[in-house]
């Protein structure tokens, strides 16, 4: 590896230089001159030295020289070019795509609120790529103090609706960093859970009573429809979205494949909540009496005088919290159903585990919230059947021929109106 100083064929000095296992030729405009030759000869032993020593940067000694671009650094290509816009022209292009059955009817709803009613007005003109960690915290502080909002309000819209934005745009290409990529951890502060808060097994029982004696001849799917919350665990949107190709009247097998929410049926809370479940106590018998007699697979077992599925926040303002009131019990969320099976489960010495498949939830979620009730496992369900009084069977009833006729549309059964069949009161 060295230089040495020869002439080209032009009469000129050149450098002739073996470095790295090539060997470069560079030229130069000087002449084969005594005076020259000396200035070529110190220029060559100083590249010689810097060879050796591993410090030869060709580009320093010849920037122009004939090989020169192959020791220039590769330019980086260039950002692509990103459209400028603000978070409400965004926010037109985005929620068109947000339509069923991309996207529930109730979601692209909750999007529309949150972006209208709290979002766009602030940061509407805000631009796309400017948003920032500074917008956020702005936007958090102007809805809970300036809008009076709740902690879990302000999370579902940042954190739900804008963070779903922010990830599109992101993804399309749109701006190049999420702003929600530079929050710092527990930006939130821990949202206290409540604690379930069941119902005792007497105040159980006189509820399911209260709708018996209240709805079974006028409206009975309203009674079944309590008695099975209270009997499955199962959530309210579960029990709303079953259909009677659901329930097999022989095996007495339910099967929970769906919810319904704000009128509109999608998938279970967790693929978990799938399952099929062996119904407990008088349900499949119930079930059996209010099914009409031309039911489709596709009808909805739990109708509200409409015909329509019963929605679970109507019925708790409309049927379940007033029977609270006329029965004196301390109020509770309708949710607190699912909460008094669990807990009335655990209590009479059934297994976690077996509980937690039932309802369609982990073990670790029933050992972390009802674990005060926790208790073994001997034949589930048959303890805590046993302890339910009184038992509401509802009494025969006939119909006269007239209110025969006004029944009809609520659903008829084989053998004369709302009557079970004889067979199962003997």
């Amino acid at each position: 590896m060295a230089c040495k100083v020869k002439v080209n064929r032009h009469g000129n000095l050149a450098f002739r230089l073996y470095w790295k296992g090539r060997e470069f030729w560079q030229g130069t405009d000087w002449k084969d001159t005594a005076k020259n030759r000396t200035k070529a000869e110190g220029k060559a032993v100083e590249i010689t030295e810097q060879i050796k020593a591993g410090t030869f940067a060709y580009l320093k000694w010849f920037p122009n020289g004939n090989k020169a671009d192959d020791f220039r650094p590769i330019p980086e290509p260039a950002a692509p070019a990103i459209e400028r816009k603000t978070v409400r022209q965004y926010f037109e292009e985005w929620i068109k795509g947000k339509v069923p059955p991309l996207v529930r009817k109730s979601l692209t709803r909750k999007y529309q609120s949150h972006f209208n009613a709290h979002i766009l007005p602030l940061h509407g003109d805000v631009g796309l790529d400017d948003y920032s960690v500074a917008e956020l915290r702005e936007l958090r502080i102007h809805i809970l103090e300036a809008k009076q909002c709740g902690l879990k309000t302000a999370k579902n819209i940042i954190s739900g609706s804008l963070a779903a934005f922010f990830r599109d745009a992101k993804s399309e290409g749109k701006i190049l960093k999420n702003p929600f990529d530079e929050l710092p951890r527990k930006w939130w502060p821990a949202v206290v859970t409540p604690d379930p808060d069941p119902f005792t097994e007497q105040e159980r029982d006189e509820i399911i009573s209260f709708f018996f004696k209240k709805y079974w001849h006028e409206w009975p799917q309203a009674s079944a429809f309590v008695y099975l919350l209270f009997w499955s665990g199962a959530r309210p949107s579960e029990i709303t979205a079953r259909r009677w190709r659901d329930f097999d009247p022989r095996t007495g097998r339910l099967s929970i494949t769906s919810s319904l929410n704000d009128g509109e049926e999608g998938a279970t809370k967790t693929p978990r909540s799938r399952r099929h479940i062996d119904l407990l106590g008088e349900t499949p018998r119930y079930l059996q009496q209010i099914k009409p007699l031309r039911a489709s697979a596709n009808d909805h077992i739990f109708i509200n005088r409409a015909g329509k599925p019963i929605d679970q926040k109507e019925f708790a303002w409309r049927h379940f919290w007033p029977a609270l009131t006329a029965l004196n019990i301390r109020h509770r969320d309708f949710y607190s159903t699912r909460d008094t099976f669990i807990s009335v489960m655990l209590s009479h010495n059934e297994n976690s585990k077996r509980i937690a498949e039932y309802c369609g939830t982990s073990l670790a979620m029933i050992e972390k919230s009802y674990g005060k009730w926790l208790g073994g496992s001997e034949g589930f369900g048959k303890s805590a059947l046993s302890a339910q009084k009184p038992k509401p069977l509802p009494k025969p009833y006939r119909l006269s021929n007239q209110e025969l006729v006004k029944k009809q549309p609520v659903g008829m059964v084989r053998g004369g109106g709302l009557e079970p069949p004889r067979h199962f009161w003997h």
